[in-house]
């Protein structure tokens, strides 16, 4: 069982990622080791594309930004962009192969994940929000853009942190 991550709601200001950018279809991502979330993943680590984006803000931090949900009501036909990358202090030339997209300033819950093995952490963490009650998230959940930090000097993946933010309308 999956306890539910403490909760922080954060304010953050827009933000710059550029970055490897892959649409997800959520019927077609069974396959845990060759599905694209996981290709993705491993095309930006292995060919070390983080070292060919300029103006890093924080380099050997890694974003996972979700958005432009679609469907998200019908499993068998969600489907949403996925970009892995960084945040940039301003926008240079774009790296052959990526893409840039800027998360505007909104508010977030904030999770920490972890410690723990990747992925296996990242799905206990994202599983566990379906038992949070509309009413306990302390917004409404907006579906616009939702992202995972991975600090940097984290080398262990069976012992990595990191943090969710899901983005939330506070009324």
């Amino acid at each position: 069982m999956n306890p539910i991550p403490q909760k922080e709601i954060v304010q953050i200001p827009k933000f710059t990622v550029v970055g490897l950018r892959r649409r997800i279809y959520l019927a077609k991502e069974a396959d845990q080791e060759n599905n694209t979330f996981s290709l993705t993943y491993k095309e930006f680590f292995s060919k070390k594309l983080n070292d060919s984006i300029p103006n890093r803000a924080y380099p050997g931090r890694t974003y996972c930004l979700y958005y432009d949900f679609k469907d998200f009501q019908d499993r068998s036909q969600f489907n949403y962009y996925i970009l892995v990358g960084e945040v940039v202090t301003e926008v240079g030339a774009i790296p052959e192969g990526m893409e840039i997209y800027q998360v505007e300033d909104s508010s977030y819950a904030k999770f920490q994940g972890g410690p723990g093995p990747i992925p296996e952490i990242v799905k206990q963490t994202w599983s566990s929000l379906h038992k949070i009650k509309p009413e306990e998230w302390g917004g409404k959940r907006t579906y616009k853009t939702e992202f995972e930090v991975y600090r940097e000097g984290q080398e262990d993946l069976k012992n990595m942190k990191f943090e969710l933010y899901i983005g939330l309308v506070i009324e």
